[in-house]
């Protein structure tokens, strides 16, 4: 990679500049300000500059500090030098393997998650600075006024940053007998993404058991296994809910039955859209109003284009006529059904109280068994 040399920059800031670019950081040019920490350009929390853009303001005004915008990091910054306070973060926060030494205090860098807590609010002399409209001033840089920033651990943009641990909120009211599992269940959902094994998640809702919950002698570490178990297995099977943040399955079985059919491609692109809005509720029935998915900005296709994908899917056996269509009163609904592997027809996904063989006047309740992935039939469905 080359850059612009700067006559005044010393080489081993130039040279860090080109490794952490390299590495894939957002920099800026620094050095306006009383302090020497304000950016260069006006235009910087857009598109990533160049290097060449960021070296040439520093070339003009002989500036030797740059900064390092926080685009998916964290960083905590200790204003005063004090390492129990380091300390204290970090066994709030998790350990950071990079550490700057400021001319103040000190940076520990994170990548970002979750929600921000605000330390300043707390009594605590610590910003934390995070987003592509932040930055703190870059390792090795140095203010006109002899401020350096020093590496004092690791290196950034080379050791992996864990993500920022939010430390957990003391609850005003403990949690009563009958609504600690739920609750252990949801603070294990919280943190499963957060911890490093099944038996360090386990260890953290044992805390929480003895801290928060009533009577906790009553409830056996045996049942914090199976919680951390079971989050641990949701987070390696990419199950947990994270709202828009969150993933949800695709099945190459109807990628394949999808491709190189005719308007597969359209096809292809309305059942991602059906399984973002509904996938998650297995068995929904659901209205296909094209005018209302076009207003929203859901899909961008022509109404004729919408209707051949919907015919593709059904074909394909991926999208099922669920109920009909009856005139000022109720409008065409639909379900979305996956292929089983070996088989050649689709089958429906996971429902629950649906009525067996569509007889009026009720029928039998086909309910499913996600445990053992089995139907179960009993009973009757109420009309």
């Amino acid at each position: 990679m080359t850059a612009l040399r700067n006559s005044g920059l010393p080489e081993e800031i130039r040279n860090e500049m080109v490794r952490l670019k390299g590495a894939g950081l957002c920099l800026l040019p620094l050095g306006g300000g009383a302090d020497g920490k304000a950016p260069l350009l006006k235009a910087w929390a857009g598109p990533g500059l160049t290097l060449s853009q960021i070296l040439a303001p520093m070339h003009r005004t002989g500036s030797q500090v740059y900064g390092v915008r926080l685009d998916g990091l964290v960083v905590i910054d200790c204003d005063c030098d004090d390492l129990d306070l380091v300390a204290r973060m970090e066994a709030r926060f998790g350990a950071s393997p990079v550490h700057v030494k400021t001319p103040r205090g000190w940076h520990l860098y994170y990548r970002a998650a979750g929600t921000i807590p605000n330390l300043r609010g707390e009594g605590l002399p610590v910003d934390i600075k995070t987003g592509a409209r932040s930055y703190v001033v870059g390792p090795l840089s140095q203010r006109l006024d002899g401020g350096l920033y020093g590496p004092a651990k690791g290196f950034l943009g080379k050791d992996a940053l864990p993500v920022l641990r939010c430390a957990l909120q003391a609850k005003a009211v403990s949690i009563p007998t009958g609504h600690r599992h739920v609750e252990m269940v949801k603070e294990a959902m919280r943190m499963v993404e957060l911890v490093d094994s099944a038996d360090e998640l386990q260890a953290n809702l044992a805390g929480i058991r003895d801290d928060w919950c009533q009577d906790p002698a009553t409830m056996p570490d045996s049942e914090l296994r199976d919680i951390a178990g079971w989050a641990w297995k949701c987070r390696l099977e990419n199950r947990v809910y994270r709202g828009r943040d969150s993933a949800f399955p695709m099945q190459r079985l109807a990628l394949d039955a999808l491709r190189g059919t005719p308007n597969g491609a359209d096809a292809i692109a309305l059942l991602v859209m059906l399984l973002d809005q509904h996938g998650h509720s297995p068995g929904k029935r659901f209205p296909l109003d094209f005018d209302a998915m076009r207003l929203a900005g859901l899909v961008n296709l022509s109404k004729p284009r919408l209707r051949a994908a919907r015919r593709t899917l059904q074909e394909a056996g991926l999208l099922r006529l669920a109920g009909k269509h009856r005139a000022g009163s109720r409008p065409q609904t639909f379900v979305l059904t996956r292929m089983r592997p070996n088989l050649t027809d689709a089958q429906s996904l996971p429902t629950q109280n649906v009525k067996a063989g569509g007889m009026a006047g009720g029928g039998a309740i086909i309910t499913y068994d996600a445990r053992f992935q089995t139907y179960k039939t009993g009973g009757q469905a109420d009309e």
